[in-house]
C-alpha cells in the first residue's frame, strides 16, 4: 500500500518537455513528459511519458511507478478509440536483479548526453573503463533506457539537472530496485529552496552502483571538492 502523507509535505514536480534540445533537433524519441511526487524532500512516485516511441513514432508509452507498487507501462496510439484507451492492458515491468553481482571486469554501459559531454564525464569514463558509452538525449529518456535494460548506469557529475528533471525518473528506477545518489553519495533531495541537484550517480542495482563508485575511486573524492554544483 502507498503510505498516507500530509499534503503540506508533498511537492509535484512537472517537466512538460524534457529533452528540449532533442525536440528542436528532431530527435523525437528522446522527448518525455515528467510528473514526479516528492514527500518530505524524497521522490515517491513518478510518471514518465515517452511522446514518440523509437519503434513507432505515432505511438506513445507511459511508464509509472512507486517503491511500494513497482513499475508499469502502458501504450497510447492516436488512432485508438475511447473504448480502446479505457480497456488497455497495463504491463508490469520486471524489477532489476537484486542478487546479480557484476564481474570486476564487467563492461559498464553508461548513458551519456548527446548534447553535453563534459570534461568531468570524460574523466569518469576513463576511470570506470571497461565501459560502453550509450549517447542518449533527455534525463527521462536516459532513465527509461535504464529501466528497459539498455544501459547499466546514468552518471551526471556536472551542474544542470533540476528537481523536475529527475524526481519522476528516479521514482521509476527506485520502484525497480535501482540505486541512486548525488555526486557526494548522498540521497537525492528535492526541495523548493534549491531546485538544482548536486549531480547524479545511478545504477540498476546497489552492486552495480558499488562497482561504479569503486572504479571511480580517488576521482570521485576529487570531484566532491572541485566540481562546482
Amino acid at each position: 500500500m502507498f503510505e498516507t502523507f500530509n499534503t503540506k509535505d508533498a511537492v509535484v514536480w512537472i517537466d512538460p518537455l524534457d529533452g528540449t534540445s532533442d525536440f528542436v533537433k528532431g530527435n523525437l524519441p528522446a522527448v518525455t513528459v515528467l510528473i514526479g511526487l516528492s514527500v518530505k524532500g524524497f521522490s515517491r512516485a513518478g510518471i514518465v511519458h515517452t511522446v514518440f516511441t523509437p519503434e513507432d513514432q505515432t505511438k506513445g508509452r507511459t511508464v509509472f511507478g512507486t517503491a511500494e507498487q513497482g513499475a508499469y507501462k502502458i501504450y497510447f496510439d492516436k488512432e485508438m478509440s475511447d473504448e480502446a484507451i479505457l480497456s488497455r492492458d497495463i504491463e508490469y515491468i520486471e524489477p532489476f536483479n537484486h542478487v546479480e553481482e557484476p564481474a570486476e571486469d564487467h563492461k559498464i554501459r553508461v548513458a551519456a548526453s548527446l548534447s553535453h559531454f563534459s570534461k568531468q564525464i570524460e574523466e569518469i569514463i576513463n576511470a570506470i573503463d571497461p565501459v560502453e558509452i550509450v549517447r542518449l538525449g533527455g534525463a527521462g529518456n536516459k532513465c527509461c533506457n535504464l529501466a528497459y535494460g539498455n544501459v547499466d548506469s546514468y552518471i551526471h557529475p556536472s551542474p544542470g539537472l533540476k528537481n523536475w528533471d529527475l524526481c519522476a525518473p528516479e521514482s521509476l528506477i527506485k520502484a525497480m530496485g535501482g540505486y541512486s545518489t548525488n555526486l557526494f553519495q548522498e540521497r537525492l533531495v528535492y526541495n523548493q529552496d534549491s531546485v538544482k541537484l548536486k549531480g547524479l550517480i545511478l545504477g540498476r542495482n546497489p552492486r552495480m552502483y558499488n562497482l561504479i563508485t569503486k572504479r571511480m575511486g580517488e576521482l570521485l573524492e576529487t570531484m566532491k571538492t572541485t566540481v562546482k554544483l
